[in-house]
Parts: C-alpha cells; structure tokens; sequence
C-alpha cells in the first residue's frame, strides 16, 4: 500500500473515534470485551436449538463446521505446501473452539455467580491461544527470511503499530478525557449545589481543574505521538536500507531515526516531571490529582539499541567505502 493511502487511512480511523468519544460512544470498551464474536453465534445457536428438530440439526451442523475452522486452515495449508511444525498448534486450536463455542452456547456452565459478566472469559482464552499460534508462525516464517522479505515484514509491523498507537491516543486516551470530564461535572453538581455555582473559589477550583484534564490527556498521548513520528522515520529508514544499506541516504536516515528516539525520550520524561510539578503546586486547587512515577526502562533500552544500529550501519558504509578505494 502507498504511503499516503495509509496515512489517509490512519486520518479516517482518529476521526472516527474523535466521533465516537466526544459523542459517548464507548466503541474501545465494546470491543475490550473478548466475548465477540462467541456470544452472538452462541446466541444465534440457542435460538435455532430450541426452534425445532430441525433448526437444531441445522445448530449442531453449525457448531461442527465452526470449531473445524482451524483445522480447515491447517489443511490449506499443508495443501499449499506452506505448513510448518507450528501449525500442528491448529487442531489444537479446534479442540478449544468448540469449547468456547459450547461455553458461549451455554454461559450459565461457567460457574460464575454473575455468569452475564464473564462471557468475555473463553473468547479471551481463545484469543491469546490464537495470538500466541499467529506470533509463533511469524517468528517461524521469518527466522529463515531473506533481508528482502525482513524489510517488507518489518514495514508491516510497523503500519500495524501506527494503527495501534492512533488508536491510543484518540480512542483509549480520549475515552479517559471524557470519562474524566464526566465525573469531574458529578462533582461540580453536587459541591456547586451546596455553596453556590458562583462562588469565585470554586469557580477557580473547576476552571483549573477542567484544565488539569486536558494536560493529563496531552501527557498520556504524547508518547504515543512521539512514536508515531519515529515509525514514519524508521519506515523511511528500512525503505533506505531496501534500496542500498550502504548509501549515505541509509546512513543518514538511520541517524535521524536515532536522535528522533532519544528527543522523543526526553520530551516525554520532561512532560511527565512537569506536569506532576505542576499538580503538587496546585494540588489545593484541583479536585482530581493523578500523578505517576513513570520509570522508561523499554524506551531507554530500544534507544540504545537503535543508537548501536546506527554505528553498525556508519561502520558497514566505512568499511564498503574503504574496500571499493582498496579495488
């Protein structure tokens, strides 16, 4: 897909969940949820089971095809003559297909007083069976990839990551904002109804405090931002290395990548000591304090890595221009 196609893409997918947050359509939570979508087929199921013999022939002819998916897969696979060690985890993944599906057929067997709000617990178990199989074969696949191959995977991850990270800051982080605002105005209601909405303290209090949010909500996005400005330049730098790993374009773009990773670093580590600063000085003022001690061990460790990336890249260029003076 071309670059701007995508970042089109990207552009569609914050406005729709600009429209869901801001007019309280709470999409992230729903779809948290893990139950989708074993408790509609599982709803689906029950009806037809008790509309006749019938229909509850046609349930269970159903309920076997779906829990054969997996091994359906696995089959077109071996017929490709794609499959691999890992994909024997497929019939596997059957076997807990049909319990999920059994499960969703009937919540009340889960064993829960409130079996209602345990739904999302089998699809959860089978989602994480899945992703597992999915990040095994992908390790598989590529552990005896070319650096062709690694490059274009690598793109992907990353397009897969900038959907991610444009979810967190206008989905999960704006959830959080709304959320917060709502709960702030309870509080306005029921202080302002017993001293007076127009008393200047309290006024000051809330105007602050509706202020506190929005910072909060710019300090929780922003490493999300900062890396989605990072995964545009490590796409630039791959694309780089694509062409020719060691033309000083590479070189130059590996660089750039580096000092972006370490700017980025900082500028959110400083952010995040302001603004706990700020909410100390003032705390007396605010009726919602959320101050966190963020220790960014990941981030510090991925930017030494890229950092020693970039050096084995400089020295690669260094030795391929000495031996091409040597010839």
């Amino acid at each position: 897909m071309k670059q701007h196609k995508f970042i089109s893409i990207l552009f569609l997918e914050a406005a729709f969940l600009i429209c869901t947050g801001t007019l309280h359509i709470q999409f992230s939570s729903i779809l948290s949820k893990a139950s989708v979508p074993f408790e509609q087929i599982g709803q689906l199921l029950r009806r037809l089971s008790l509309q006749g013999e019938a229909k509850n022939t046609a349930a269970i002819t159903l309920y076997i095809l779906l829990g054969l998916l997996p091994c359906a897969a696995y089959a077109y696979l071996k017929l490709l003559g794609k499959a691999c060690r890992i994909d024997l985890l497929l019939p596997g993944l059957s076997i807990l297909l049909y319990l999920v599906l059994y499960y969703a057929v009937n919540p009340g067997l889960l064993g829960f007083a409130a079996a209602e709000d345990a739904k999302w617990m089998p699809g959860a178990v089978f989602y994480s069976a899945l992703f597992g199989y999915l990040i095994l074969r992908v390790l598989r696949v590529y552990a005896s990839a070319d650096a062709d191959r690694l490059h274009q995977g690598l793109l992907r991850l990353l397009g897969l990551l900038s959907v991610i990270f444009v979810y967190a800051v206008f989905g999960q982080c704006l959830e959080e904002l709304v959320s917060s605002i709502q709960a702030l105005r309870g509080v306005r209601q029921e202080i302002g109804n017993g001293i007076g909405m127009r008393a200047p303290a309290f006024s000051l209090s809330m105007t602050l405090s509706y202020l506190f949010l929005v910072l909060q909500f710019i300090v929780h996005a922003l490493p999300y931002g900062m890396d989605l400005f990072i995964i545009g330049m490590a796409a630039r730098c791959v694309r780089e290395l694509q062409k020719d790993r060691y033309s000083d374009g590479a070189v130059l773009a590996a660089a750039r990548l580096a000092g972006c990773c370490a700017k980025a670093l900082a500028v959110t580590v400083v952010a995040g000591v302001v603004f706990n600063i700020l909410q100390l000085a003032a705390g007396s003022r605010l009726y919602q304090v959320n101050i966190t001690i963020a220790v960014p061990v990941a981030s510090v460790l991925f930017v030494v890595v890229i950092l020693l990336a970039v050096r084995y890249i400089q020295e690669d260029q260094r030795l391929k221009q000495d031996h091409d003076l040597f010839i």
